[in-house]
């Protein structure tokens, strides 16, 4: 910014204006050098914060179709005869949680 005063400055663009109004100039140079960084780093939050978003969404949808593909797999090994406990086994689940997706816990 008082770079671009010395430049017109030294090359007579405005120099009797700038001269004379040196402090106002500098002033209105730092409030538009101000405004554009905190633009800037509003849209950097901005982007940081839906990327974030965008994450956590996808890391959910992930978890929750890995649960489905593990029930799915634990009821076809279950209809072809696997226990329960070969099948938490196999599936590293607890057998609680196999017995619930079967729908086979007993109370």
């Amino acid at each position: 910014m008082i770079r671009y005063k010395y430049i017109c400055k030294n090359q007579d663009v405005l120099k009797e204006y700038l001269e004379n109004r040196e402090k106002e100039v500098v002033d209105i140079m730092m409030t538009l050098f101000d405004d554009e960084y905190i633009l800037r780093t509003y849209i950097a939050s901005e982007v940081k914060e839906a990327s974030e978003k965008a994450a956590k969404k996808a890391a959910k949808e992930a978890a929750k179709e890995a649960v489905e593909k593990a029930m799915s797999a634990a009821k076809k090994l279950y209809e072809k005869g696997s226990s329960v406990e070969d099948i938490s086994e196999v599936l590293d689940i607890p057998v609680e949680k196999i017995k619930q997706w079967l729908g086979v816990v007993q109370v």
